[in-house]
């Protein structure tokens, strides 16, 4: 009974308090169409264009025609004046990896004075990029490594003429080492010990 009277009490002091608080207005959905807001996808940096250099044009020509070390030598100039290496990366690559297979061919030709050379042109050319470089065929430790062969094949070429007793030929051909790796310290010793030599025997022909 004391349950059925709380109730009885309860619902008139509520009635009361929802007069008091005024009008209660209920959530109603919008009968119309939800507005939604359009939004653009992010728009993508158009990719850039190709820089257009002095020496580009003369760079296409120089690798068509086959002539890998002047191409080099104008992509180096093109550098030096400040364009970046990535903005010429193709040419790069050409130039480089072409100038490395024609130094691979002289050594098959017998020929590790010139092969020597073209190697050093490769090593003084590599580029500094990382991105860039990695588009040559060859490390600038395996193009070092190389010269190193090259040096050692006029080595013995020498050692082969001086044990002959040709101290020209064996001079002449130490000397090209010199040419393309200026630090080989045995080629050094022994064009020092050759000129030594032979200025002796000239000056015992001379008393003669």
């Amino acid at each position: 009974m004391r349950a059925l009277w709380s109730r009885g009490l309860l619902l008139p002091v509520v009635l009361l308090a929802l007069a008091a608080c005024g009008p209660v207005e209920f959530f109603r959905h919008p009968s119309g169409p939800v507005e939604t807001r359009h939004t653009e996808p992010p728009r993508r940096p158009a990719p850039s264009a190709e820089r257009t250099t002095p020496l580009r044009p003369e760079i296409r020509r120089k690798l068509a025609s086959g002539d890998y070390r002047s191409a080099l030598n104008l992509l180096r100039k093109e550098i030096k004046g400040g364009l970046p290496e990535a903005d010429l990366a193709d040419e790069y690559g050409q130039a480089l990896n072409g100038l490395l297979g024609e130094a691979e061919l002289s050594m098959d030709q017998g020929l590790p004075d010139k092969a020597g050379e073209q190697f050093r042109c490769a090593l003084d050319g590599f580029p500094k990029t990382e991105g860039v470089a990695n588009n040559i065929e060859m490390t600038s430790s395996e193009i070092l490594a190389r010269i190193d062969d090259c040096a050692g094949a006029l080595m013995e070429r020498g050692l082969v003429a001086y044990r002959a007793g040709d101290l020209e030929k064996a001079i002449g051909t130490w000397k090209m080492i010199q040419a393309f790796n200026p630090c080989h310290q045995a080629s050094k010793k022994a064009l020092e010990t050759a000129e030594v030599q032979k200025a002796n025997l000239e000056k015992v022909s001379t008393k003669n």
